[in-house]
């Protein structure tokens, strides 16, 4: 046999061998075990087919799906209510919160020149000492006992003063042990009906909305 006839022979066993492997391969693919004439198809679609034919058997058998919000992260939203001027404003106070702190005359409606007064005793002043408000935008005050007077800066350096001048006790902070007062029970002024009333009385008589309008802020 000459070496032409050897590979020709070859060849053809080759090429039937690769048939048989190819009739093999296509039968494994086929669902039933024959062999398959369509092409092969792409597994995504194979993987799509085998879904919606479980969706078809899941709502057969009377399957629901609950339907959601994406767009709800399931926690419950507070809302703050505003004072009817300051509604839809930064920051604006909400109604029924706590009172500001007291920075400024005007909280009060007291104006600039205003004579203020000491007590000695409750409802009575101090012949002898003098306060007069020098900014309402502040609580600036300017303070007299006898020929001794000083300006502050509110409240409680005014009865500080004061209390030092005319040597009564001075409470002590414990945790500080810085000296302490608060100014506005024993600071007034003279009400309408001629009775004198504590600053402090005054500021808890004024409504939160009326504190927050008068401030500006």
């Amino acid at each position: 046999m000459t070496a032409d006839k050897k590979i020709m022979r070859n060849t053809q066993t080759l090429k039937g061998n690769m048939s048989a492997i190819n009739d093999k391969i296509q039968q494994t693919l086929k669902p039933n075990g024959g062999v398959s004439d369509q092409p092969v198809t792409d597994k995504g679609q194979n993987e799509q087919e085998i879904l919606d034919k479980a969706k078809e058997k899941f709502f057969a058998e009377g399957g629901k799906v609950k339907k959601t919000n994406p767009a709800s992260s399931g926690r419950k939203r507070t809302s703050k209510r505003t004072t009817g001027k300051n509604k839809g404003k930064k920051n604006a106070p909400t109604v029924g919160g706590r009172k500001p702190i007291l920075s400024a005359w005007k909280m009060l409606n007291i104006k600039i020149g205003q004579k203020l007064g000491w007590f000695d005793k409750p409802g009575v002043f101090c012949p002898k000492t003098e306060i007069e408000v020098l900014d309402d935008v502040t609580m600036k005050l300017k303070v007299s006992y006898g020929k001794k007077t000083t300006t502050t800066d509110g409240l409680m350096r005014a009865e500080l003063f004061l209390r030092k001048i005319k040597k009564l006790p001075i409470s002590i902070n414990k945790k500080t042990g810085r000296e302490q007062a608060d100014g506005w029970h024993k600071i007034g002024i003279e009400g309408k009906d001629g009775k004198n009333v504590t600053i402090h009385s005054i500021y808890a008589a004024t409504p939160i909305k009326t504190l927050y309008d008068r401030r500006g802020y």
